[in-house]
């Protein structure tokens, strides 16, 4: 089980970003996720799971391209993480 891994996405502005992982917790429960945007801010996010077990994005204020890319986040966390 990894505790720190990246994966390139491509987005659905049309361009490929490396997002970074780091499992905050020892079982897991949720991931920080930081990426930089085409004008190199770096972004942040939280992915836990849901009340279902679906992996989620806690921030409501993101870029679009971020939010689209919860489900491939998730599974990368999934194949990863090794749960």
């Amino acid at each position: 089980m990894e505790k720190e891994f990246s994966t390139t996405i491509l987005c659905t502005d049309g361009l490929e970003r490396e997002f970074h992982f780091a499992r905050i917790n020892s079982i897991a429960i949720y991931f920080h996720i930081s990426v930089v945007d085409n004008s190199g801010r770096l972004i942040t996010a939280t992915l836990a799971r849901d009340v279902n077990g679906h992996w989620k994005l806690h921030e409501q204020e993101l870029p679009g391209w971020f939010i689209t890319a919860e489900p491939e986040l998730g599974n990368e966390v999934e194949h990863k993480a090794g749960r």
